[in-house]
């Protein structure tokens, strides 16, 4: 099979690595050495400037005669291990001239399934050593250490090792890697034609320039598992971390895929793990084109579901940890004492949300009191949810879902009454859909105006102004103005009696949501 060939910036280096490899089985020589390649170092502003040696980790190996083409060439196979090591035994009885090569695939590794191709080509890459003529059989060659350097190798292997993080990761929460029906392909070249990332089933397209943007590789990774393991119903298009008013389906599988993109990094004890941070590739330090932080709101504060942002903060802060690797390790925020294990936020996933219709961060916090998961902790998740202003939880108000003497008062000129549309009957933390209802003790003749506002979590509120039956309905309003889902009414009492104000979220993607509630009157 012919291959797209990276030229090799290798260093060569003296090793005697076959006795430490161990006796070779029955064969008539062994090929041996070290792949690595070349890992830039980043934080929050970008790249540092240190290039880091890294180990080129469970990757095809072939060795291969120069002279001959094809899989004529190939003399023998073999993979990498943890440390980027080989040892490969060749059964040879001739003369040649010999090299060793690193493919950026895992096909020698049983339960592995990831690769990198050329877009253009859809064939893997290999990196080659130098090679070496006349060599006779029965000659042991240790190749020594063989680097790929940054643009000649380092992008491609610092892919196939993000690909090979999240495998792990699944096998940490699922207990086996991803089978060869997942198998995981990126896409990747330096002049490749891809200007943003994108992710179709089992294919993830990396943008030409983000080789070494491990956070937007594993974001993409990251929904590449949640097609396999869970469910979505992204409607897809153009979004930004600056945009607090998102398609909830969109916010939902968008800030999902960073706070698994992240969790793999705090998962392996890398720092920075709650840095998201996106470069536009180029050399030296710096680069850094935007960031934010999954702990803290000091980027892009947004409030309610409706922001990819404040969905992966909210789900960050679950299995989040004085010990995380982040920029306040040894502390965590007053509002988060959760430190759960990552498995509970996986089961949510791979169960409710799984069967869940309309995927959104309801499903999630519904799917979280599940009686298949049961994940309980229900105060503290409330304080984590409701800081970022996802109040999926009851307001104070409640029960009022009908008039009549539990309906509360509703005092002219008061201060605004804050709501959920969230009601809990049964009190296990799952939620279903809620009205709000209050008593209006009105004038004859006095001028009243019933609005909404501060809607969050895409709430839609619909208010009406019944009569004193509770029933008849005598003023209503949907949208404040063409585009605006608050609402704003003026209704004049036809005389002095008890009448009811009635608030309902219109049908939606979502049934939650929060909003303030005022009426005034001259």
């Amino acid at each position: 099979m012919s291959r797209a060939t990276l030229r090799l910036a290798a260093r060569i280096l003296p090793a005697a690595l076959a006795a430490a490899l161990g006796s070779p089985v029955r064969a008539d020589w062994v090929a041996s050495g070290v792949f690595k390649y070349e890992d830039r170092e980043w934080n929050e502003t970008g790249f540092t400037g240190v290039v880091l040696q890294a180990p080129i980790r469970y990757a095809d190996v072939e060795v291969v005669d120069t002279a001959l083409k094809g899989t004529k060439a190939i003399l023998a196979k073999g993979k990498t291990d943890a440390t980027g090591a080989f040892s490969i035994s060749v059964k040879d009885t001739k003369t040649r001239t010999v090299q060793v090569r690193v493919l950026s695939s895992t096909t020698q590794t049983a339960d592995l399934f990831v690769r990198v191709v050329d877009p253009q080509k859809s064939k893997v890459y290999a990196v080659a050593s130098s090679a070496r003529s006349g060599h006779a059989p029965n000659q042991n060659v240790d190749f020594g250490v063989l680097v790929a350097a940054v643009g000649a190798g380092g992008e491609v292997f610092n892919i196939l090792d993000m690909g090979v993080l999240g495998a792990d990761y699944i096998r940490n929460v699922t207990g086996a890697r991803p089978d060869a029906g997942k198998l995981l392909t990126f896409r990747w070249a330096r002049n490749g034609g891809i200007s943003a990332a994108s992710t179709s089933g089992n294919t993830v397209s990396v943008r030409d320039t983000a080789g070494y943007d491990d956070t937007v590789i594993l974001h993409e990774w990251g929904h590449y598992a949640m097609n396999n393991y869970s469910n979505s119903s992204n409607p897809g298009g153009t979004h930004f971390l600056s945009d607090c008013n998102q398609d909830i389906r969109l916010a939902f599988d968008e800030g999902r895929a960073s706070y698994l993109g992240c969790s793999v990094r705090r998962a392996n004890g890398m720092p920075y793990s709650n840095v998201y941070l996106r470069t536009d590739g180029g050399s030296g330090p710096g680069h850094a084109l935007n960031w934010y932080d999954l702990e803290s709101e000091t980027q892009y504060a947004c409030d309610g579901d409706t922001s990819e942002v404040t969905v992966s903060r909210s789900l960050w802060d679950i299995p989040d940890s004085t010990a995380t690797p982040d920029l306040t390790t040894g502390s965590e925020e007053p509002h988060d004492a959760l430190a759960l294990p990552d498995l509970d936020v996986w089961e949510v996933f791979a169960g409710p949300v799984r069967q869940a219709t309309t995927v959104t961060h309801e499903s999630f916090w519904d799917g979280w009191f599940d009686a298949t998961v049961r994940n309980g902790s229900l105060v503290a998740l409330k304080d984590v949810f409701g800081f970022l202003g996802i109040e999926f939880f009851p307001d104070p108000m409640e029960p009022n879902d009908t008039a009549g003497a539990t309906a509360p008062q509703l005092l002219p000129n008061g201060p605004p009454v804050h709501l959920t549309y969230f009601s809990d009957p049964d009190g296990d933390g799952a939620g279903a859909p809620d009205t709000d209802v209050f008593r209006l003790d009105a004038m004859s003749g006095a001028s009243y105006t019933i609005e909404t506002f501060n809607l969050l979590s895409e709430a839609d509120t619909f208010i009406e102004v019944l009569d004193t039956d509770g029933v008849t309905v005598l003023a209503s309003n949907d949208d404040r103005a063409p585009g605006e889902p608050s609402s704003f009414l003026q209704w004049s009492a036809p005389r002095t009696d008890t009448f009811y104000v009635r608030s309902t979220r219109v049908v939606g993607f979502g049934r939650y949501g929060s909003y303030d509630l005022k009426v005034s009157s001259p």
